[in-house]
């Protein structure tokens, strides 16, 4: 008590010599404004800097940037008392002083103060550990002490060190990547020149350098590229995922600056908002004092460079605005919530049991006892059993399981018949031996998403992919002079498949890249002048494979999309002439608007024109009546092709100018924002002409059929929830046998009466043969008012389709399962950034690295490379997984079990009730050097080869269906653990011999005993098995008969000593062997018959 008297003293002293000065600030802080499509300068707006009181920071005049000071509390333990705050940052700045975070990746979880004291709390927050402290720290007390202080502290130091050492490495590898990212160096630009420093050293204001496939090292503002268009590309995948580049562009008139030292001479000035935990969003000013007839230039996203992602092209400028831990990697970085395996809950219920069987064996113990002599103290005499039993608890239970888990991951990684395996997450590999349901995502995960051309619909008449020649002979009709009327059906429909063609190249985000580009310096950089023409269809980069897909099968027709900027598109038509449009207005895919829309004009014949692509659902809504876009997207959909309808008006320069009006208001509002943006696009997305409809279809993975059926047949319920519509989603599932001709489908409409529902939720007996087909917004309505009702129904039918299912609704149908049955494990599978939420979520989370990106992959806690590596990662690593560690959980119990119950019998019958059977050290040698190599060994156990496992999938169901860890299992534990000890501790106090000969023989027959149930549990030979038995049956004797400290040496090398360990070993192994062998002859399981 003293101690800690000390510490809190100390503590709240420190806590009173910590800095805590309050500075005025100028923070300037930026209304969040709604930025233009195409980032044009808004004349009107003004930033009007507010000033705000905020502890630990400064502002003096002739500071540009501010910088945080830190606390000793702070720099100890990495913790910021500073909220996040806007900033305005004045070219060039002065960095000395600075007071943001310093931008370093510090990925550690400890430092040098903290490792110790952190790791131990995270240990002690466990109650099992707690009571293992508590009953080491017991023994200081000497009314309570049963034994030597090594038999308690030992095991629980021997524990805590392992913890260190693995904690301790892990963080010394994160140390290394961070240390390898901070001594990145980048040319940074000052006043007198260039200098070049580490990433760490890089301070808010700074304007840098960054060249071609570097890492961006901070948060930027950009201001100029090496292309002469402003713009440039970067790879994501490491923020968000995906594999796609994506365009950013450079404001305007820092673009124009040809030499770099006039950044500085132009008095610019960058503002920034607050860092806000969101890559999709940036709000911002640029301002040029001297440029005030355009304004300050409105910041978003598209102008913005963040921390980790990669310059794929050319070099770029930009200026630091967030640094460090106010950075969006750093921001995103957050830690999920922590999962544990079924077994591991399962586990807890017998720790439980233990607690409970250890109290009442102490109770009985001392009800007994008291019978024959009266304890004075009957709290001490208790607390004394407590200890005694308390090997119930088994305290290598944790570190044991803790070293297979690390062991299993490995085993995974390291299977060269499957290369790609990767565990995330190795506290839930048990959990794929046990897989209930599995829910998959369509798209990239049964399917390839690799998308190819299929279908090109006009209504009346359809093309095929394939259909090149006559498209051809079309365009050449519309794009030639012609001698055929102006009515001619012929030519209108010629020139209706140019204007198809020509959307669907000039509507997406596809942008031909040239990487030619390298990483010279600006001043030594030429500049293109021409635009080359394309002819590598690898250029091509886009956010959807499906718009990859069109602008590459148009290629074929030759009408080319040969250039894109942010001010223009260029197209060659057939007979290679050029067509430039001017980009008036961009209107990006989102997934409330359903389409793309964007604004043209002709810069030849200055024809202004808006084209839409999306879902025919939405497509429907704008265009004029027709009679064939509903049945024609129904037709493709039953073909398994992907569909979008391609629509076109043709604005008048007055409409275009009231719209664009309308649309600037609305941007410049603080309210009601987005619905006024909305209604002024319904002026113009309407009345326009329907074009076609475009198919595209998504090739099925490599043996998704195989694979699937192999699930069914192993007993797992298969559940496919998809953003497609419904004609595709179920012509995948035929196509994958989700569904065959004996199945009834069954279709849940929003549209039907809630009795119906009802009534066929009431059948959910008889539907084992059914496949239930339900929308998003009907599983919806069922998650909230039918709850248990649909997951009855859902129970038993033989697979379920949901078509039109959000993100949130994929995570709302896991949990649904979780949370109704718990004791059912529930796998997740897929491949992009809309399957995160549903992986997460679930059991098991499983990614497939894929065509969008690596973002589910790095979000779940397995990764593989395609759907059909399910089956070795369920029917072989799972199984073998939880087989191994639930067979390593019986072993430790039972070493546990016999000891306690060795020492509740012994303290009864020889009346010695605070006396333990064994010394200390003698019990710390039991639990460590004599039976834990053994026991551990099992991690490499196996009860059939992979082969077998995945030609009877049947075998998985089977292995299911039996819980070797639970209550029931616990009893038969305890009864023969009981039985065993009995054997033991009875006929050992039949023999004429001393204490110490009786502590040898009894301890030599506990050791036999254990290396032989060691045996018992073996399915199929393994000589590591067998050898560390063997090794330990060595050590042992070793000690036995030159260790005269622990044994009884002269007795040991009499022929007595030896038949009387003999007869105690068969009489406490012998039954036991003959109840496995009844077991095994008369209950053979499924994989027994087939070893």
């Amino acid at each position: 008590l003293r101690i800690l008297r000390t510490i809190a003293n100390f503590i709240v002293q420190l806590c009173l010599l910590m800095p805590k000065v309050y500075y005025e600030a100028n923070v300037p802080e930026i209304e969040p404004l709604m930025v233009c499509s195409r980032n044009e300068s808004m004349p009107n707006i003004t930033v009007e800097p507010t000033v705000e009181f905020h502890p630990a920071t400064t502002w003096n005049e002739g500071q540009d940037v501010q910088i945080a000071s830190g606390s000793l509390w702070r720099r100890i333990f990495g913790h910021s008392s500073t909220s996040f705050m806007g900033r305005k940052i004045r070219l060039p700045c002065n960095r000395k002083d600075s007071i943001f975070p310093a931008n370093k990746v510090q990925n550690q979880k400890y430092n040098i103060l903290t490792f110790i004291p952190l790791t131990l709390c995270e240990q002690f927050k466990s109650c099992l550990n707690m009571f293992f402290l508590a009953m080491a720290l017991s023994q200081f007390i000497p009314a309570i002490q049963v034994g030597f202080m090594y038999a308690y502290w030992g095991p629980l130091a021997f524990m805590f060190f392992i913890t260190l050492c693995r904690e301790g490495y892990d963080d010394l590898k994160r140390f290394k990547r961070d240390r390898e990212l901070n001594q990145l160096k980048y040319q940074v630009l000052r006043p007198g020149g260039r200098e070049e420093m580490k990433s760490s050293e890089l301070v808010v204001g700074d304007v840098i350098n960054v060249h071609k496939n570097q890492r961006i090292p901070a948060d930027m503002v950009l201001l100029r590229t090496s292309d002469k268009t402003g713009t440039c590309f970067i790879r994501t995948d490491q923020l968000d995922g995906e594999t796609d580049w994506k365009l950013r562009i450079a404001c305007p008139f820092t673009q124009n600056i040809v030499n770099e030292m006039d950044f500085f001479r132009n008095d610019i000035t960058v503002y920034a908002a607050p860092p806000i935990k969101d890559i999709h969003t940036f709000h911002g000013l640029v301002e040029k004092k001297n440029n005030p007839e355009n304004g300050p230039f409105v910041l978003n996203v598209d102008n913005v460079l963040w921390t980790d992602t990669v310059l794929a092209t050319g070099s770029i400028t930009g200026v630091v605005v967030y640094t460090g831990k106010e950075t969006q990697s750093y921001l995103k970085a957050s830690s999920s919530s922590s999962k544990s395996s079924s077994l591991e809950h399962d586990m807890n219920i017998i720790t439980i049991f233990s607690f409970l069987l250890m109290f009442f064996m102490a109770l009985i113990e001392l009800l007994l006892t008291l019978k024959v002599e009266f304890l004075s103290d009957t709290i001490v005499g208790f607390i004394r059993l407590l200890l005694l039993f308390s090997y119930v608890i088994p305290f290598s239970l944790r570190i044991n399981l803790d070293l297979a888990k690390i062991f299993y991951a490995y085993s995974v990684s390291a299977d060269k018949s499957n290369p790609g395996l990767l565990v995330r997450n190795s506290a839930v590999t048990e959990d794929l031996g046990r897989v209930s349901y599995m829910l998959c995502d369509k798209t990239g995960t049964l399917t390839q998403n690799c998308m190819m051309f299929k279908k090109l619909s006009f209504g009346t008449i359809s093309y095929s992919g394939n259909a090149l020649s006559e498209l051809s002979e079309l365009l050449a009709i519309a794009y030639r002079p012609t001698s055929l009327p102006e009515d001619d059906e012929h030519r209108k429909h010629a020139q209706t498949v140019r204007e198809a063609l020509e959307a669907i190249v000039i509507c997406n985000n596809v942008t031909p890249t040239d990487t030619s580009i390298g990483s010279d310096d600006f001043d030594d950089m030429a500049l293109k002048t021409a635009i080359p023409m394309i002819t590598d269809e690898d250029y091509y980069q886009a956010s959807s494979p499906d718009e990859t897909a069109l602008v590459h099968w148009a290629r074929k027709l030759n009408v080319i999309l040969n250039h894109r900027d942010i001010h223009r598109i260029q197209l060659i038509d057939p007979f290679e002439n050029e067509r430039n449009f001017k980009i008036l207005q961009v209107f990006p895919f989102t997934s409330e608007r359903k389409r793309m829309s964007i604004i043209v004009q002709d810069e030849l014949t200055k024809e202004i024109c808006l084209y839409s692509k999306g879902a025919d659902i939405v497509i429907q809504r704008m265009v004029e009546q027709n009679d064939w876009l509903e049945e024609e997207c129904s037709n493709l959909s039953r073909e398994g092709l992907r569909t979008l309808a391609v629509a076109r008006r043709v604005l008048s320069e007055q409409v275009y100018n009231e719209f664009a009006e309308a649309y600037k208001k609305a941007q410049f509002l603080l309210t009601n924002r987005n619905s006024a943006i909305e209604e002024a696009l319904a002026k113009v997305e309407r009345d326009m002409k329907l074009l076609c409809v475009t198919g595209v279809e998504d090739l099925l993975q490599k043996d998704v059929t195989v694979t699937l059926e192999l699930l069914k047949s192993a007993g797992i319920k298969i559940w496919m929830l998809t953003g497609d519509k419904l004609e595709t989603a179920m012509c995948v599932a035929k196509l994958s046998g989700l569904v065959n001709r004996n199945h009834r489908i069954v279709k849940l409409s929003p549209m039907m009466k809630m009795e119906e529902v009802k009534a066929e939720f009431d059948t959910s007996n008889s539907c084992s043969n059914k496949v239930l087909v339900i929308s998003g917004e009907m599983a919806k309505i069922c998650l909230e008012r039918y709850l248990k009702q649909f997951f009855g129904y859902c129970e038993n039918v033989s697979s379920v389709i949901c078509f039109r299912c959000s993100p949130a609704q994929k995570a709302a149908m896991v949990r649904m399962i979780k949370g109704v049955n718990k004791s059912r494990v529930v796998a997740a599978v897929g491949d992009g950034g809309n399957d995160v939420a549903m992986i997460t979520a679930s059991n098991a989370g499983i990614g497939i690295v894929g065509k969008e990106g690596c973002h589910a992959s790095m979000a779940a806690d397995f990764s593989i490379n395609s759907f059909s590596q399910l089956s070795p990662l369920l029917f072989t690593h799972g199984r073998y997984s939880y087989l191994r560690s639930s067979k390593l959980i019986q072993l430790i119990m039972h070493r546990g079990l016999i000891v306690s119950a060795m020492q509740f019998i012994y303290s009864y019958l020889y009346k010695s009730v605070t006396k333990p059977i064994f010394s200390g050290m003698l019990m710390l040698l039991y639990t460590t050097l004599y039976t834990m190599m053994p026991v551990f060994s099992f991690v490499l156990s196996k009860d059939m080869k992979s082969g077998v496992l995945l030609l009877y999938p049947e075998l998985y169901k089977e292995f299911k269906s039996v819980r070797p860890v639970n209550w029931k299992s616990f009893i038969w534990w305890v009864v023969m653990s009981g039985f065993q000890a009995a054997a033991i501790v009875y006929f050992m106090g039949r023999f004429d011999c001393d204490e110490t000969e009786l502590e040898t023989t009894a301890f030599s027959a506990l050791i036999f005993n254990e290396l032989l149930m060691v045996f018992l549990f073996i399915d199929t030979w393994n000589w590591f098995i067998f050898f560390c038995t063997v090794l330990s049956f060595i050590i042992y004797l070793l000690t036995l008969f030159f260790v005269d400290a622990l044994f009884n040496v002269s007795y040991v090398y009499k022929y007595s000593f030896w038949w009387k360990a003999a007869a105690l070993t068969t009489c406490s192994f012998g039954p036991t062997l003959f109840v496995y062998y009844l077991k095994r002859k008369c209950f053979p399981s499924k994989s027994s018959k087939l070893r």
